[in-house]
């Protein structure tokens, strides 16, 4: 975890540290552009940057930051970064571009430091979050349409009024409340739809059938929300894992779901969730607004909406007797969103006894700091899903997880100082979803990919072969006996030339569960194809996507068995493939029930040119050989 103390303790020192790295950052930079135009506004910029980094020495703001010295310190840290970047060579963009981004990443700081000071907090926990000019504008615009009386105006206005019909013509409390829901957001966020489905199964706004697990349910009451419009699409259509909402549909929503008592509204900035617990049972995590108020102890849920620094007191968690959802990790799409704790998560050791009955989701996704997992987390017998993706810091997990009965969705991805896999996973029969189950050496995974065969409710599983992995003989044959799997992940670590043998040799006992769907490969570093990459043994596969490694074709030479049978594919991504031509005749032959194609940065040409991107979707009605 980066030392925010000791950074703060340094303040005076690292603005002329910076100021040295920017001086051999310009000289690089100088050097590599022809005399000229281009010269002059690189040069005009680099002054730009020179001038602001010394008016905030000669304002000295460092020394004047007391609550949002780690704000600052964030914000610093990201400057530093991009610095390097330019000084290193690293920036793929256009070098004009990065001294932009520098330029507005200092005067963000220089803004951030001239705010007025917020008085101390003395309460049971606090939050602090970077203040953003969007957020202050919003809080601007709310208060002066107040004032003029214009905010009930909108509220009356036809267009709200059609609005709310929409709202009131959606079938089921459900899918009602899971639609409320985004009004918590703020506005012109990309939601990611996968901690929102879990947050509506904590929740309870949804449940499993009879014929759909609960997060099914949860994917077809987002398709709806998408389908009518409610909802749009972020990026690819094809591939919409994040949303957005319409500011008029946003606006809608806030004023139905503080009508409903769902949320609690700060009547000194109606446009954002509020802490206050004394009208509701939910509490939203926002920058800039007061803490919790008495009743915490009846608190259903906790949301962290924009909170990007997290601070209890230990004590805290034990008042929570109620809770149900604990959704303190990130949901933003971007990975970028940084969420901090400053004390190694040791807060959480305020759970105890009292929440082993109702406790259902918890979620530390994305937040840094955290270097273990306490051991009470693994008693709490209620819990049903556990998103812990992306704690770059995380190391290690207690020694046996098999108390967690009820739980169906572990996901422990991208935390790769993991060490291996705790003993127990075998025996969480409820299991249907497991993401980052680790294959490291024997000593630190005691769980081996054989003891998920026993999880006959998997249909969701991705794994990552570590760079010190040692497998057992045939241990990748085990897959095929979790009949019940429909989406598989596979990533390698980065590996060693030398290391590339072993890993072809074990790649060659790979056999997969007969109706799976989806298959993703990341990193494999294997430079012809894998013998059980064909559509004779993956016969039912809707899904492939391949990202990153070595591999240079898909072709299986000399064997006309596997190239006369053709693929059922009908979405495929390939991304970042540097050895691999593709020829889209080839490819209109081989997967003749493809819908859609994605290709990007395959077949280097030249160092960093590549064959032209495709964005190929059959609906276009494009032939895919003239795409």
């Amino acid at each position: 975890m980066r030392n925010v103390t000791s950074t703060s303790r340094n303040a005076e020192k690292f603005l002329p540290k910076l100021l040295d790295r920017l001086g051999k950052a310009k000289a690089k930079a100088v050097a590599h552009i022809k005399p000229g135009d281009d010269q002059e506004v690189v040069l005009s910029r680099f002054k730009k940057i020179e001038d602001e980094l010394q008016r905030m020495e000669d304002l000295k703001l460092l020394p004047r930051v007391t609550l949002w010295e780690h704000t600052l310190f964030s914000q610093f840290t990201v400057l530093e970064r991009l610095v390097d970047k330019l000084f290193l060579g690293d920036d793929e963009s256009n070098p004009f571009n990065s001294l932009e981004a520098i330029t507005d990443q200092i005067k963000a700081s220089i803004s951030l430091v001239q705010l007025p000071s917020y008085p101390e907090r003395s309460l049971e926990f606090t939050h602090r979050s970077q203040p953003e000019s969007s957020l202050t504008a919003v809080k601007k615009l709310s208060k002066e349409l107040s004032q003029k009386g214009l905010e009930k105006g909108i509220y009356e206005s036809r267009a709200m009024a059609n609005l709310r019909r929409s709202y009131e013509h959606l079938e089921g409390t459900e899918l009602r409340l899971c639609f409320l829901s985004f009004s918590i957001f703020p506005e012109e966020s990309v939601i990611k739809k996968r901690p929102l489905i879990y947050w509506w199964i904590g929740e309870g706004f949804i449940t499993a059938t009879q014929d759909k697990t609960a997060e099914e349910v949860g994917e077809e009451i987002f398709g709806k929300l998408m389908k009518q419009g409610l909802i749009q699409p972020h990026g690819n259509v094809n591939l919409s894992t994040s949303c957005t909402l319409h500011p008029w549909i946003r606006c809608m929503l806030i004023g139905l779901a503080r009508d409903a008592l769902l949320f609690h509204f700060d009547s000194d900035w109606p446009w954002m969730p509020s802490c206050q617990v004394s009208l509701c049972r939910r509490a939203c995590l926002v920058f800039d607004q007061n803490q919790t108020s008495p009743g915490e102890e009846d608190l259903f849920t906790v949301f962290n909406v924009n909170s990007n620094y997290l601070s209890f007191k230990r004590e805290w968690l034990s008042k929570l007797k109620k809770v149900v959802v604990l959704q303190l990790g990130r949901w933003q799409s971007s990975p970028m969103h940084h969420i901090e704790v400053d004390d190694e998560g040791l807060f959480l050791k305020g759970i105890g006894a009292q929440h082993y009955l109702s406790f259902k989701y918890l979620s530390l996704r994305g937040i840094s700091g955290i270097t273990r997992i306490p051991s009470c987390i693994f008693n709490i017998i209620s819990l049903e899903i556990l998103d812990l993706r992306a704690c770059h810091n995380l190391e290690t997990l207690p020694s046996d997880i098999s108390s967690l009965r009820k739980l169906t969705h572990l996901d422990i991805s991208e935390c790769y100082l993991l060490e291996g896999m705790p003993k127990g996973i075998g025996k969480l029969s409820s299991l249907q979803v497991l993401k980052g189950f680790l294959i490291a050496n024997l000593i630190n995974t005691p769980s081996r990919l054989g003891d998920l065969a026993k999880l006959k409710k998997l249909r969701r599983l991705s794994i990552y072969i570590g760079n010190e992995a040692v497998m057992h003989d045939n241990e990748f044959e085990t897959l095929k006996e979790i009949s019940s799997l429909r989406r598989l992940k596979i990533s390698w670590a980065v590996v060693s030339p030398e290391s590339r043998g072993k890993i072809a040799h074990q790649s060659l006992d790979f056999s997969f569960p007969p109706d799976l769907e989806k298959l993703d490969l990341q990193g494999i570093p294997l430079k012809e194809v894998p013998p059980w990459l064909n559509p004779r043994q993956l016969t039912n596969i809707k899904k492939l996507y391949i990202r990153g490694g070595e591999l240079c074709s898909l072709d299986h030479a000399g064997e006309e068995t596997v190239t006369d049978c053709k693929w059922r594919v009908e979405i495929l991504r390939l991304k970042y493939l540097s050895n691999m031509k593709i020829e889209l005749t080839e490819v209109e032959v081989q997967f003749p029930h493809l819908l859609y194609l994605e290709k990007v940065k395959c077949h280097e040409i030249e160092k960093d040119k590549y064959e032209k991107n495709i964005f190929w979707s059959k609906s276009q009605g494009q032939k895919l050989s003239k795409a």
